[in-house]
């Protein structure tokens, strides 16, 4: 072939269709010389004629090359159209039955308790959005990120009927209005980047995570208790801003307990109820 690149290219997308490296090869010299032996074929490409009559043998047995004169056992390449054309159908065909067989497997996994390790902010990403497709009736979230970050997800769940239910400390963008957001204090999230996010899907899966400059790191789980205490954390949550909104009862620091939880986190409930926030409008 006049361009190697090109012909590099072939063999290697050849070879992620099931074609060992001496199949493609032998395969495009079929295409290339037309009617050949094994014995012609092996001294056009430089390669042993064993290797040639092995990869002839594989080909003529997955029928992607014809045996056109069976006394000079000459052969001929399949068109390259009616080929690939069969090898779609098999990929496709092959996928849908891996989909289906491999989802009862994983069905059958799902009802086995599970705790999974996230590290990273792509990883974590990529598992919310994936999470958030398996929602069929409530989606609690707590966080400070931004929910544009998963509006396409937020509006399919939606769309669905699922109903999302959001508590953020600061006001941060609803990105659909049937979102029902809660905020504890009536000024805009300005801590960027984000580090909290919690969120249950359906009371049947939790997804923690914690976003640092130095570690970012979650958890994924289906475990019951873990399940109840970040639902009842994000309620609690929302109970306490509602609360101080309708009592208009402000939290002050006098209602410390002196922890190290107090002492390692940057704790915001403190501010003065004039600064506190719920949403009224998306109250169910």
């Amino acid at each position: 072939m006049e361009n190697t690149a090109t012909y590099d290219h072939l063999i290697t997308k050849l070879v992620e269709f099931g074609f060992s490296k001496t199949d493609a090869i032998v395969y495009i010299a079929l295409l290339k010389f037309g009617k050949s032996s094994g014995y012609k074929v092996a001294k056009e490409i430089g390669l042993s004629r064993s290797s040639v009559y092995s990869s002839i043998d594989n080909l003529y047995n997955q029928q992607y090359i014809y045996l056109t004169d069976s006394t000079t056992k000459e052969y001929s390449a399949k068109a390259p159209n009616i080929l690939l054309d069969e090898l779609e159908k098999r990929t496709i065909d092959s996928c849908s039955f891996l989909k289906n067989e491999l989802n009862k497997i994983f069905s059958e996994e799902e009802n086995q308790e599970f705790i999974f390790n996230l590290t990273g902010y792509d990883a974590w990403l990529k598992k919310v959005r994936e999470t958030f497709h398996s929602a069929e009736k409530e989606i609690y979230l707590n966080t400070d990120f931004n929910l544009s970050l998963f509006k396409e997800e937020l509006n399919e769940v939606i769309s669905r009927g699922v109903r999302v239910i959001a508590f953020s400390f600061k006001k941060i963008e609803k990105t659909h209005p049937a979102i029902e957001l809660y905020c504890r204090l009536n000024e805009e999230e300005t801590l960027y980047p984000s580090t909290r996010f919690m969120m249950v899907i359906d009371m049947k899966k939790a997804l923690i995570f914690s976003n640092s400059q130095n570690h970012s790191q979650g958890v994924f789980t289906n475990n019951e208790l873990m399940l109840k205490i970040v639902a009842e954390h994000i309620h609690s949550d929302i109970y306490l801003s509602k609360q101080q909104s309708i009592y208009q009862t402000a939290m002050t620091p006098n209602i410390l307990i002196n922890s190290i939880h107090e002492r390692v986190n940057n704790l915001s409930i403190y501010e003065n109820i004039s600064n506190t926030k719920t949403d009224e409008e998306d109250r169910p």
